[in-house]
């Protein structure tokens, strides 16, 4: 189990450089601030997933670098005419969304856990 924990966290530490690179080469304004705050949400839900399901965890930390890596490249390299705008905007949904559902996903993981404690 520790190999599999060791190849989780360099892939959520590559999630954070990349998160936090992007942050850095926009130029800074409320809209980075707020796409900052969608990449920390969401990268805080999967690391806390991983106590409870370490192959969801896993899955979406992979699909996380996967979208990520794929916008964040049009955000910084092809937003010329207007199209930063959409890059940004898809960034911050999917990240946003991502975390709404591995937080439900988690919230659901800690009750069931709970109930069958207590029983």
């Amino acid at each position: 189990m520790v190999h599999y924990d060791n190849r989780f966290w360099l892939l959520w530490i590559i999630g954070a450089i990349m998160a936090v690179s992007v942050c850095l080469c926009s130029s800074w304004s409320e809209d980075t601030l707020l796409l900052a705050v969608a990449f920390a949400l969401s990268l805080i839900a999967i690391a806390i997933i991983r106590k409870f399901r370490y192959r969801t965890a896993l899955c979406n930390i992979i699909f996380w670098l996967g979208y990520n890596s794929l916008l964040s490249y049009g955000l910084l390299f092809k937003s010329e005419g207007g199209a930063g705008l959409t890059w940004w905007f898809y960034l911050l949904c999917l990240n946003v969304l991502q975390f709404i559902i591995v937080a439900a996903y988690s919230i659901i993981s800690i009750i069931r856990r709970n109930n069958q404690s207590a029983t």
